[in-house]
């Protein structure tokens, strides 16, 4: 089973293509439906709008202001499983005393040279459709308007044709290749191209109507891998804060690509959990905050590369930089809603035993397509540890579920996990269980600590107990019971 498994991975990484398929037209840009697909996004926006915030643990302006305005934007939408929109903090060694650590060199290098900019905090909107500089009170209402204005595409002075995609991605989180390794996600993304939208949000029929644009897509695809919820130590507020969607790596940089109205295409990649990293000054070493795998999001954006206007003409300081505009983004959750009839995987139940051979975790899964591989992460420390976390994948049993034409079996329906993890009595367990179905949709539990409440008993310290130690015992109870003996004869004259 598990190197049909493999064989499948392997497959998919490889048949990265385009597939044409029948879609029907853009029907209304403000609530966007196709004769194929009955989607209709967020507050009936055009999609899903992409926002990324350069700041610093150690800039006064970005601390003080900017990352708390952000992280008030994301809490907002935590609870929407329609994903509004995305939101990405790429950080920064400015100001202060310049460090930071999750500054990259890939994070450096999408402010710098992506775009432009050289000072934190700045914030981008749909790639500078609209931008926010500074840091200052009026952060959050400036962020929520820019968002606004870019999810229906209705902005000041916007006449441009704004091309519409379904955007889908699926992460799988597989394990590591070898010991030492912090594990890999398979990511597929899938893009779906339903044409362009001219002035007042009508259909073109001619292309010259387009006004010169072209009426294919000319795209491309990025998919970061962002990381929520990660504590680390800021120099300006001398205090630990809880980092929320940090920028660690792309899976996906910049691939570019052509889609005509109608077809859609395919990509994969397998991304490794990296160990190392690359800071801002070209210096590699050990990652100085471990990723934790559960903690993981794969955000999938495209963009138009025949857009790289701004939105408000009547402010110089949105075009900063002519980059691409964001045009659609999706994470998995995002996908879960955008496709409503896909069955979401489960756990129904679940125990906690104490065996002789360590601590066990066995779940039974409600999943209409069956379960392809589930992983229990776990540390000794807390529930929010930033060292690495160890990986055990849990050995699943149920009916196999084999594809009809290859043979290759991808899942088991009826499906039980089990695994055991190592334990002493000393050191509690904190665990979160990751896994997929069979049809690509993940889910994953929170953290918990192991309890052991249905059965069995933590181990007790018990220290070897020397051979002489015995044997002194011994002799000194025979002469004790020896005395006793004495002492209880009677006397005699």
């Amino acid at each position: 089973m598990l190197e049909s498994i493999k064989l499948a991975v392997v497959m998919a990484i490889a048949l990265s293509f385009c597939t044409p398929c029948s879609s029907g037209l853009v029907e209304d840009s403000g609530d966007f439906q196709t004769k194929d697909s009955d989607r209709t996004y967020p507050n009936d926006w055009t999609h899903r709008p992409f926002i990324e915030l350069f700041s610093s643990l150690s800039c006064v302006y970005c601390m003080s202001y900017a990352d708390p305005a952000m992280d008030e934007v994301i809490h907002d939408v935590e609870s929407d499983e329609s994903n509004p929109y995305n939101v990405i903090v790429f950080h920064q060694t400015n100001g202060g005393a310049g460090d930071d650590p999750f500054h990259t060199e890939q994070s450096k290098s999408r402010m710098r040279d992506h775009y432009g900019q050289t000072g934190t905090p700045n914030a981008q909107f749909d790639g500078n459709y609209r931008y926010v500089g500074g840091g200052g009170e009026e952060n959050y209402q400036d962020y929520v308007q820019a968002i606004q204005d870019s999810g229906p595409r209705e902005g000041e002075g916007n006449d441009e044709p704004f091309k519409y995609v379904d955007l889908d991605i699926y992460s799988e989180f597989i394990g590591s290749e070898s010991e030492g390794e912090a594990g890999q996600f398979k990511i597929t993304v899938n893009v779906e191209y339903h044409g362009s939208s001219g002035d007042g949000g009508s259909i073109p029929t001619n292309p010259n109507d387009l006004g010169g644009e072209d009426p294919d897509l000319n795209g491309e695809l990025f998919v970061f891998m962002v990381e929520d919820g990660v504590p680390a130590y800021s120099s300006y507020l001398d205090e630990i804060w809880n980092n929320r969607m940090v920028f660690r790596e792309y899976a996906i940089e910049n691939e570019e690509f052509t889609l005509e109205e109608g077809e859609s295409s395919e990509f994969s990649a397998v991304w490794k959990v990296p160990t190392t990293q690359i800071d801002g000054d070209g210096v590699s070493g050990d990652i100085k905050i471990p990723i934790n795998p559960g903690r993981m999001i794969p955000i999938a954006v495209v963009f138009d590369r025949d857009d790289t206007d701004s939105g408000n003409d009547e402010d110089a300081s949105d075009d900063t930089y002519p980059t691409p505009r964001a045009i659609q983004s999706a994470t998995p959750e995002s996908t879960k809603w955008d496709n409503p009839d896909r069955d979401i995987p489960e756990i129904a139940t679940k125990t906690e035993k104490y065996l002789d051979d360590g601590a066990q975790i066995q779940t039974t899964f409600e999943a209409d397509e069956g379960i392809g591989t589930s992983y229990v992460l776990y540390n000794y420390e807390s529930t929010n540890y930033t060292g690495e976390w160890t990986t055990d994948e849990m050995k699943i049993e149920g009916e196999e579920v084999c594809d009809e034409e290859t043979g290759i079996c991808y899942a088991y329906s009826g499906a039980t996990g089990t695994s055991i993890l190592p334990y002493s009595g000393e050191n509690p367990i904190y665990y979160q269980i990751l896994f997929v179905d069979g049809n690509k949709t993940s889910s994953k539990t929170d953290v918990m600590q192991f309890i052991g409440a249905d059965g069995g008993s933590p181990p007790s310290e018990q220290k070897e107990v020397p051979l002489l130690m015995i044997g002194i015992g011994s002799l000194f109870l025979a002469v004790i019971s020896g005395f006793v003996y004495w002492a209880r004869k009677p006397a005699s004259g």
